[in-house]
C-alpha cells in the first residue's frame, strides 16, 4: 500500500522530512510498498530544488532502514560494504556506495 508521511510529532516545523522519515522506516518496515517524501518545507511554504533532494535523501535513508530491518539481504550487503570502506578508510568506495555520493 501507499501512503503520506506519517509525521511521529507535529512539533518540528521546519524538520517534518526528518520527523516523517522516522515514520516512514516504521511504516517501510511493516509493509509499505511506496513511499511519499517529505520536504522540510512541509507546511510551511513551497520547496525549492535543495528541500526536494533532502527529503528524498531522508526517504532513501527511511527505506534503507526499512529493508535492513526486515532483513533485506542486498541492504545489508550495501550497509556491509560501506562499513568495510570505511574502516579501511577507501573513501572513493564510501562515497560510491552511500545514499548520496555528492
Amino acid at each position: 500500500f501507499y501512503t503520506l508521511g506519517p509525521l511521529t510529532t507535529d512539533i518540528a516545523p521546519g524538520y517534518d522530512h526528518i520527523t516523517s522519515g522516522i515514520g516512514a522506516a516504521m511504516i517501510g518496515w511493516y509493509g509499505t510498498a511506496m513511499l511519499c517524501y517529505v520536504t522540510p518545507k512541509e507546511h510551511l511554504g513551497l520547496p525549492d530544488r535543495n528541500d526536494v533532494k533532502t527529503g528524498v535523501i531522508t526517504y532513501k535513508i527511511a527505506a534503507h532502514a526499512a529493508d535492513l530491518a526486515k532483513g533485506h539481504p542486498t541492504a545489508k550487503l550495501r550497509d556491509d560494504a560501506l562499513s568495510r570502506a570505511r574502516f579501511e578508510f577507501r573513501w572513493e568506495d564510501q562515497f560510491n556506495l552511500s545514499l548520496d555520493p555528492e
